[in-house]
Formats: structure tokens, C-alpha cells, sequence
């Protein structure tokens, strides 16, 4: 299940489907329900600090999947990169549980994209995260840092 959570309208605004962008219809963040696979165990019985990494991308990925879908973006020579992540881990995550995935987007600005992520358990925060984000030309390799407006006008 994945829940679209709204909020206020950002700069990446009109970066949705090259549409102009409301505040009905932004997505300033996803929730979705995350499964603990028995793969996704160590042998300490908990969660293994890896697994936690593939959780971001999951959802770093719907999230930006909502704003612009990827294959739109490749399409007209872009692709996300992370270029950092911080990582908190607050209590274990055992199989069985019932996870819940956050990601906020936080900010926009010279180019970097800010979210805070936090998985939670039971109504209480067992991982938070930062990360950085950037778009990267496939070509060119250099870092786009105008407005996504801009983007979307050139193609």
C-alpha cells in the first residue's frame, strides 16, 4: 500500500508530468509499507544495515517516480543521482514487523534535492535518513542547477 501525502507547493513543481503543479497534486512526500523478508535478516536477528539502504531506494524511487517518471526523465537525457546519505539506526527491525517507509522532500536548491526518510515501527522512528540528490546529464555528466521549469521548457 502506498499513501501520497500533500503539502506545500515546492520548486520542483512544475516537474510533474509537464504539467503545472497545485497544491492538490504534489507529491511532498510518500508512506508506503515496507516487508521484511527472511532474506532481509542477519545472524544477530535483525534487520541487516544493508537491507536499510535498498529501503531508500525503494522509496526515493516511488517518490520521484510521482514527480517525473524515470524513463521521461532518461528520455530527455537526465537521471537522479544520490551524491550522499547520512544514516541513523534507533531500534532493531525484526522479521515479522511491520514497517512503515517515509519520505519527505525536503528542499531544492542550486541544484540539490534534499529528503529525510524515516522508517518507523509501531508509531515509533526505528531508522531516519538524509539524503542528497542531484540530476546529472547522461552526456555532458555535469549537474543540472537551474529551475526543473527550465528542464522541462528545453525538451
Amino acid at each position: 500500500m502506498i499513501k501520497q501525502v500533500y503539502g506545500q507547493q515546492l520548486l520542483l513543481q512544475q516537474f510533474y508530468y509537464l504539467k503545472p503543479m497545485t497544491t492538490e497534486n504534489f507529491p511532498k512526500s510518500i508512506e508506503m509499507n515496507i516487508e521484511v523478508k527472511t532474506y532481509d535478516i542477519d545472524v544477530a536477528g535483525h534487520v541487516n544495515n544493508m537491507v536499510y539502504v535498498r529501503w531508500l531506494e525503494d522509496l526515493r524511487n516511488e517518490l520521484f517516480s510521482r514527480i517525473y517518471p524515470l524513463e521521461k526523465l532518461i528520455e530527455i537525457n537526465y537521471y537522479p543521482v544520490v551524491i550522499s546519505t547520512e544514516m541513523k539506526y534507533k531500534s532493531e527491525i525484526k522479521l515479522f514487523d511491520k514497517p512503515i517507509g517515509r519520505i519527505f522532500l525536503e528542499s531544492y536548491s542550486h541544484g540539490v534535492i534534499m529528503l529525510k526518510i524515516e522508517i518507523c515501527l509501531n508509531d515509533d522512528t526505528a531508522f531516519t535518513a538524509t539524503q542528497k540528490c542531484v540530476l546529472m546529464n547522461l552526456t555532458t555528466h555535469k549537474m543540472f542547477m537551474e529551475s526543473f521549469e527550465k528542464l522541462i521548457q528545453k525538451y
